[in-house]
């Protein structure tokens, strides 16, 4: 029934009340600059009414719960935004890097230059009688150091690039790490706050912090979640679960041979016999899969664009400096290349030369053992044309062959402990070579200007760097013959496959900068939308669950005054009681 002592009660329950909302305003305030933290309101319930038979009379009020404001759908959206967001920025980051280092922003700095040094040095050698004059052997010693640059500059640019592939790989490395550190705490939170709530205990705070590891998480991959009724939350990515109520589930990284040894990421459930699953095509959002995408795709597609032109660049500049002179006459040639089993066919597997060799024929030029000239003082030459048949199933064996049979006594051809080839002229003579249709000289690496075989390894010829008399600018070496130098500084508008689609030797730094460039747009214009959409939701989340500076004023004062009045409440009924207890005279005493 109503009487002064549930009078009393009443009061108290809103004093307690209004102590615990003053309590849990000082807790917003004390928090407004911590992060993940989501402001907590007090719920205040009005207490079950006592039924009398002048009705029912009110008892106070209750506090039914001090909850946490937080919107978990919103939520996730605003995760998935920031792993996309994420995404971009990291590709774009990566994207920076490899761009500044091909970007020239100093004239003679880069490929372009060298390039174009490059050509136009072979066409200042072209200019040239190919004599011992002093401007001749000036022009020799700046295409060799112009030739060298070149080579320099692609083999720097693809391990740069592969220096930047490597660096992806940390970085998926140390996110896989992270991440696994991120789910054994979710977990761990998982079976505190399923404890602490199964006792009736509110678990804001132990949920502000597995949110805030969620936030973490959703930046290094892009993950779905599924929040259970005891409190525990399912974390999923792509479909595998790396969290399920207090079990964390690893990932880890392997090398794939399968690309260059780069790490590929796997997923692993805690069961000791299972097989691990390659998730490394399945990743979406956040940097991991931007640093395998752009590892994976952009950069491996500068590196195979710098391997054309490498390829290209050795295979046409050699084709045509095998068929030329130097100033210096040589009685003794020995390829650069080899095969596995001089037995096999040609273009077999086994007895494949780095080039494929055609149907056709070569020419070998001897000198005349008697130095013969023509009138003019050119030498004679005695030719000897050597036919390939590769759809006959010529080897490298028989070729060799048919050098011999065909030199006589004047030029000899042999196979080297290495499987390599030495094609040598009589004592007294000296040799050249000439047109070759079937690719044979080139193939077997035969009077080389450039050595290696891709951006890897391209190389200036040990022996031309040492002597630029080697160079091949002359067919014959006759005065004013500088044919083959000519044919090479028009490699310049030869076109090659790169992967986009075909490009001329001196458009290459162009395409190739502007590959760089529109991928490096397109991830600036992704990061720019993407970043904006994350601001916008996060801005929604955080007017629910941010703490503002004006409404805990306001709700600190309320409580205050929500506390006074009700102790003035039971100030009056303590009065109440004295005057029922002293002031009704002696009777009762």
């Amino acid at each position: 029934m109503s009487n002064l002592f549930g009078m009393i009660w009443t009061g108290v329950s809103g004093v307690n009340a209004a102590q615990i909302g003053i309590s849990v305003t000082g807790n917003n305030m004390s928090n407004m600059k911590t992060e993940n933290y989501s402001r907590q309101t007090v719920e205040l319930v009005t207490k079950k009414p006592q039924y009398t038979y002048n009705g029912a009379i009110g008892k106070g009020v209750d506090v039914a719960a001090v909850r946490r404001e937080y919107d978990d759908l919103l939520a996730a959206n605003v995760r998935n935004s920031n792993s996309n967001y994420l995404y971009y920025n990291s590709m774009s980051t990566t994207l920076k890097s490899a761009m500044l280092y091909f970007n020239e922003l100093e004239s003679g700095s880069g490929l372009g230059d060298a390039l174009k040094n490059y050509f136009n040095a072979w066409q200042d050698l072209s200019n040239s009688a190919p004599d011992d004059t002093s401007e001749s052997l000036t022009k020799r010693t700046v295409l060799v150091k112009a030739a060298d640059t070149l080579a320099m500059k692609i083999r720097d640019g693809y391990k740069y690039l592969e220096d930047t592939r490597t660096q992806c790989d940390i970085t998926i490395q140390n996110e896989v790490n992270a991440i696994n550190e991120i789910t054994t705490q979710i977990a761990k939170l998982n079976k505190e706050i399923v404890s602490a709530e199964a006792m009736g205990q509110p678990a804001n705070e132990l949920r502000d912090m597995r949110d805030g590891l969620l936030d973490d998480l959703a930046e290094k991959t892009q993950i779905s979640t599924y929040l259970r009724e005891d409190g525990s939350v399912s974390v999923y990515m792509n479909g595998q679960t790396l969290v399920d109520n207090g079990t964390a589930h690893k990932l880890l990284t392997e090398k794939d041979p399968n690309n260059d040894n780069h790490l590929k990421v796997m997923w692993k459930t805690d069961n000791p016999n299972s097989k691990p699953i390659d998730m490394t095509s399945l990743m979406k959002g956040g940097t991991i899969a931007a640093q395998l995408q752009v590892r994976d795709n952009e950069l491996k597609q500068y590196q195979s664009d710098l391997d054309a032109l490498a390829k290209k660049m050795i295979e046409e500049t050699n084709r045509i400096h095998a068929t030329g002179m130097g100033l210096d006459k040589a009685s003794e040639y020995t390829g650069k290349t080899q095969v596995i089993n001089p037995e096999y066919p040609l273009n077999s597997p086994e007895g494949m030369l780095p080039y494929p060799v055609k149907n056709g024929s070569f020419e070998i030029n001897i000198s005349t053992p008697t130095g013969k000239t023509d009138d003019e003082g050119n030498d004679i030459y005695d030719t000897r044309k050597i036919t390939i048949q590769v759809s006959e199933s010529d080897t490298l064996k028989t070729v060799l062959e048919k050098i011999n049979q065909q030199g006589g006594n004047y030029v000899s051809a042999s196979l080297n402990i290495d499987n390599t080839v030495t094609i040598k002229a009589a004592a007294g003579s000296y040799i050249a070579f000439g047109e070759d249709t079937t690719d044979f000289l080139m193939a077997t690496g035969m009077n080389s200007f450039f050595s290696g075989s891709s951006a890897k390894d391209i190389n200036l010829d040990a022996s031309i760097k040492e002597n630029p008399r080697l160079i091949a600018a002359s067919e014959f070496g006759a005065e004013g013959d500088n044919t083959n130098a000519l044919k090479i500084s028009k490699l310049q508008t030869t076109s090659f496959s790169t992967v986009k689609g075909n490009v001329t030797f001196s458009a290459f730094y162009g395409y190739f900068i502007g590959e760089m460039s529109s991928a490096k747009s397109q991830s600036d214009t992704f990061k720019a939308t993407t970043e904006m959409a994350y601001k916008e939701l996060n801005t929604q989340l955080m007017s629910i669950r941010g703490v503002s500076e004006g409404d805990e004023q306001v709700n600190l004062s309320l409580y205050q005054k929500m506390f006074e009045i009700n102790s003035r409440y039971i100030n009056v009924v303590d009065e109440m009681l004295n005057t029922l207890i002293n002031g009704l005279g002696s009777a009762g005493r």
